[in-house]
């Protein structure tokens, strides 16, 4: 199963997340990048998959509400609404 890799390398950003968020330390992930022009500027082989582009450092300031929400491009939405009970 070869996308084995791809889910490996999810779970590995994954746990790099939490371990520095307990050290304090801010992660995010870029999501409005273009991957075959990420691609062509970093001049990877073409097999390669971009997985995802992140942002490490401490932050300016500690808040409750993500950044995103806190600017208006994202609002909460309900767990319940997420939920498939069956």
């Amino acid at each position: 199963m070869p996308e084995v890799l791809d889910y490996s390398v999810v779970i590995a950003i994954h746990t790099l997340w939490l371990a520095a968020r307990s050290e304090g330390i801010g992660v995010g992930g870029v999501s409005i990048l273009d991957p075959s022009r990420v691609a062509a500027n970093l001049e990877v082989p073409a097999e390669w998959i971009f997985i995802g582009h992140l942002c490490i450092g401490y932050p300016e300031g500690d808040d409750h509400t993500p950044a995103l929400e806190r600017q208006g491009w994202e609002r909460r939405h309900s767990s319940e609404a997420k939920l498939i009970y069956r």
